[in-house]
């Protein structure tokens, strides 16, 4: 294997948050689908690129803010197979005035970065004229605010048409984000060719155990029994940090003085060389990569058949503990929070032995600026059929455990009413606009593919399409029912998180979403929070050099604070929730806010600073 590989290559995390420090220079916004977006941690190891993307930036020079979204078109507008029309992201969140508020064009500020990585619904949901349109009017309002646009084509799909062939899923839109990108005079970034060479040079196999959301019940504890992912379209923690140091590089070494100016913003980067004891051992392993602090980064080894793993040792021969990540089952899998230095593991099989690190653990001073096509030792295993593998539809299961009530809803634009024939106490008649809603906060047993059912009733003449959101778009079909007192079922396959979620039900058009009377899914223990869910406190653990220097402990829901600090905590999209001067002692932060879900909280004491992150779960 070749040097530059070795350095450039890659390895993982958790579901963190993008929070604005109030002392960054610039904002560095990310837009796209689902393969960007910030995923619920029940969903791990499910990461978007976007999700870890602020730990390779420096955060008192640059922040980042994540607003990608599942399930989106750039365009919209356009229709899909069954002719519904879909509304698109710059619509729904860019434009000033956005549907869904928070709009990212009323935000930026001069010197700001937008990064538009779009093309994988589009291929569905919208239209190229929609697409040119929209990427149009996105870059003039991000010019228009002094702030620079940057173009990604998206990344591949795993499907590979040979061992050196990459399959283009997704049409024409990688090449019509670069002619855009050129038309335009923006930046571009070649993510699809970027991804394809990446994929080529790691083989297929790698590809879908290491990068793509290939995972099981056997190596995570949030993956249901018998719902193993073998998701070809989106990315483990480890595949999405992989991409995101492509991105990074591709800033680094950007022809655009404007772009390249981001790599000044970046963090000190340590490299994390990984060996196999006695050679031979692994069918696959983690490659070599490197990580900025703060980021977790999982070491995965696959035994060859009759090979006895004995564990993962560090650079210094000793075996390692517990995973960072408390949902990691597999003993062939090992999860750490990187530091701030280089450092060495070894999976030890029977026969064999750590070897120790020999380095001098400082920051690289190099970056690769091109991913390599091929590696001489890669050995290509057909993983799926030569001629490419097919994304799977799930089957739709009828089979529904348990149906709720959709009467009154914990969130809604609309009415319960009760004047129509019902099960329950009654059913939600959703507003009749675009972007009325209902929302239940929901907990779920584990991940996977589960099929939920909706018992509506459209007394119209025409589709009420609507969406079902549940950290990604699915868009449902509600057809007349031949009157508002006629029900019928709309059922839709959906990929469901372990713990809480929220579910909406949004009308795609102006006349409203259909009555909703209930809705159920096709698996036992799903629970409505609203009915009976116990709250508990999880946390996510903060490397502890970082937690001693800044005077502070993490236990449970408790921060200790041995002098007085300033305690801010900031939500999932970067937003401020409350801040507070906090004298000595100990803070129970779930009093500090008063909605579930994950938070950053970042604390100041003087001249020091820490970030700690924790989730607050319902259960």
């Amino acid at each position: 294997m070749n040097i530059v590989a070795k350095i450039w290559q890659s390895a993982v995390i958790a579901s963190m948050v993008v929070a604005p420090l109030a002392w960054a220079k610039v904002t560095i916004y990310l837009c796209g689908d689902s393969t960007m977006q910030d995923w619920n941690a029940g969903y791990y190891p499910k990461q978007g690129q976007g999700q870890d993307f602020h730990f390779w930036f420096d955060p008192a020079k640059a922040t980042v803010v994540n607003r990608g979204q599942g399930g989106m078109s750039l365009g919209g507008g356009g229709k899909d197979k069954n002719g519904n029309t879909a509304v698109g992201y710059y619509d729904m969140f860019f434009k000033k005035g956005c549907s869904n508020g928070n709009c990212i064009a009323e935000k930026l500020q001069a010197g700001d970065y937008v990064v538009i990585q779009f093309g994988i619904n589009d291929n569905n949901y919208s239209t190229e004229d929609f697409f040119k349109s929209n990427m149009k009017k996105m870059v003039d309002d991000v010019r228009a605010k002094g702030a620079n646009p940057i173009i990604m084509s998206p990344i591949r799909r795993l499907y590979y048409d040979s061992p050196t062939q990459i399959h283009n899923s997704y049409r024409g839109y990688p090449a019509l984000n670069q002619q855009l990108a050129k038309d335009l005079n923006v930046p571009f970034i070649d993510m699809s060719e970027m991804v394809a060479n990446y994929m080529i040079s790691v083989g297929e196999q790698y590809a879908a155990q290491f990068i793509f959301n290939y995972a099981t019940s056997a190596e995570y504890s949030t993956i249901q029994s018998g719902k193993d992912q073998t998701d070809q379209v989106h990315l483990q923690m480890n595949g999405a940090n992989a991409f995101g140091r492509i991105i990074t590089e591709q800033m680094r070494a950007h022809s655009d003085s404007v772009v390249k100016k981001l790599g000044d913003y970046m963090a000190p980067m340590y490299q994390v060389a990984v060996k196999v004891s006695p050679e031979g051992a692994a069918e696959a392993t983690s490659i070599n990569a490197y990580y900025p602090q703060g980021m977790t980064v999982m070491l995965k080894t696959i035994p060859k058949s009759g090979k006895k793993f004995l564990g993962w040792y560090d650079g210094n021969g000793n075996k390692v503990g517990a995973s960072s990540r408390s949902e990691v089952k597999s003993p062939y899998i090992h999860t750490f929070v990187m530091g701030n230095a280089a450092t060495q593991y070894t999976a030890v099989y029977e026969g064999g032995s750590a070897q120790k690190y020999e380095g001098d653990g400082a920051a690289l001073k190099a970056f690769p600026i091109t991913t390599p096509k091929s590696l001489d030792d890669v050995t290509f295993i057909p993983f799926t059929p030569m001629e490419g593998t097919e994304q799977i539809d799930v089957k739709v299961d009828k089979d529904i455990k348990k149906f709720f009530d959709a009467y009154k809803p914990d969130t809604g634009l609309g009415t319960s009413d009760t004047n129509w024939a019902h099960t329950g106490l009654g059913f939600f008649n959703v507003a009749n606009e675009m972007n009325s809603f209902a929302s239940y906060k929901m907990k779920f047993p584990g991940a996977g593919n589960v099929t939920l059912a909706v018992r509506y009733a459209n007394g119209g003449n025409s589709n009420r399409t609507f969406n079902a959101y549940l950290d990604h778009d699915y868009i449902v079909n509600a057809p007349p029912t031949g009157g508002w007192e006629n029900w019928d079922t709309a059922y839709v396959v959906m990929d469901a998180p372990l713990g809480e979620a929220e579910l909406k039900f949004i009308s795609l058009t102006s006349d409203g979403a259909p009555n909703i009377d209930a809705f159920g899914f096709s698996i036992d223990g799903v629970c409505r929070v609203s009915e009976g869910c116990a709250d508990t406190i999880e946390t996510i653990a903060m490397p502890r050099s970082t937690v001693a220097a800044a005077g502070a402990k993490l236990r449970g829901n408790v921060l200790a604070l041995s002098r007085d600090a300033d305690v801010s905590v900031f939500d999932m999209r970067g937003r401020l929730v409350v801040r507070k001067a906090i004298v000595a002692g100990e803070v129970d932060l779930s009093k500090m806010v008063r909605t579930a879900g994950l938070y950053r909280v970042v604390v100041r004491s003087g001249s020091e600073k820490f970030n700690a992150n924790w989730i607050k779960v319902k259960n």
